[in-house]
């Protein structure tokens, strides 16, 4: 088996990872009582969780075990040039609730460049996908590698009219009140950086994001034809903030925040076991 997944794309690994996360969490999900823990930050954690986290490492070692790895869950347990960014399930809370806005967050960065991202969303049995300088996808669980479906942000101008979201809301996030100011804000409850790609949003606000989080949707917008930024204006994953959108909007945001960007002393290492990742940790091509 190992030898069969070392013969494999990176691509083709990626998505394979994916079928195997969303069929681990699948079997979870909905169970009248799933074991679970709060991590120090407060945020529950389940079995789960831990279970795909687990076979998806297990994956990697054997398929690329001169690859990096980086997890939400298990931090830096391997090193390389190139480095796999994982959430075994982005959305514990709502995974627990039994709602649909959860799933795995996959992406390949090599050098600091990310290369390839797929997200999933199992319940609904989609995913979204990008290859750096290939484009970005919508496909099915059915048909993974399909690119029938390209995606494409929106090209809106005006701020006015614009539609943002974000993951915290206006009521407490000052930068968030800024643009509620002077854009629509729209919550959007089960993905904003997958409403940003189907065109329901036109750009959106990240405040808090880890790389686990960020990584495939800024390869993704960027391949898409559009843009993410940390607060500096590069593209590090590792400022826990983050701004995705079309490149008209992107700009016009971009003044509106100015006022509202973390300090550049927030900047910390993607997790306290990976030193090596203070520096620049590459999103997409702009």
């Amino acid at each position: 088996m190992a030898e069969v997944m070392a013969e494999l794309s990176d691509l083709e690994l990626a998505h394979h990872m994916a079928d195997v996360a969303t069929r681990i969490s699948l079997r979870h999900f909905n169970r009248s009582e799933i074991p679970t823990a709060d991590k120090d930050d407060g945020s529950p954690v389940s079995v789960a969780d831990l279970e795909v986290d687990r076979a998806l490492v297990h994956i990697l070692r054997r398929a690329r075990p001169a690859d990096g790895i980086l997890t939400e869950e298990s931090g830096a347990c391997a090193s390389g040039r190139r480095r796999w960014i994982l959430d075994p399930i982005d959305g514990t809370a709502p995974f627990l609730a039994g709602e649909d806005g959860w799933g795995t967050h996959i992406a390949l960065e090599a050098d600091g460049c990310l290369q390839l991202a797929v997200l999933t969303r199992p319940v609904d049995g989609r995913r979204w996908w990008a290859v750096r300088g290939g484009g970005a996808y919508a496909s099915t669980d059915a048909d993974p590698m399909s690119t029938t479906r390209r995606l494409a942000v929106t090209a809106v101008v005006d701020l006015a009219s614009s539609r943002i979201g974000g993951f915290v809301s206006p009521a407490e996030s000052e930068a968030a009140a800024a643009v509620a100011r002077q854009a629509h804000w729209v919550v959007e409850e089960s993905s904003p950086v997958v409403a940003l790609l189907e065109g329901r949003l036109d750009a959106v606000l990240d405040e808090g994001g880890n790389a686990w989080d960020m990584a495939p949707g800024a390869l993704l917008v960027a391949e898409a034809g559009g843009l993410f930024t940390d607060p500096s204006g590069g593209t590090r994953l590792d400022m826990h903030w983050g701004l995705y959108g079309g490149r008209a909007i992107h700009a016009a945001l971009s003044t509106v925040l100015a006022r509202h960007l973390p300090v550049k002393e927030s900047a910390r290492p993607l997790s306290g076991a990976d030193e090596e990742s203070e520096g620049d940790h590459s999103a997409a091509a702009t």
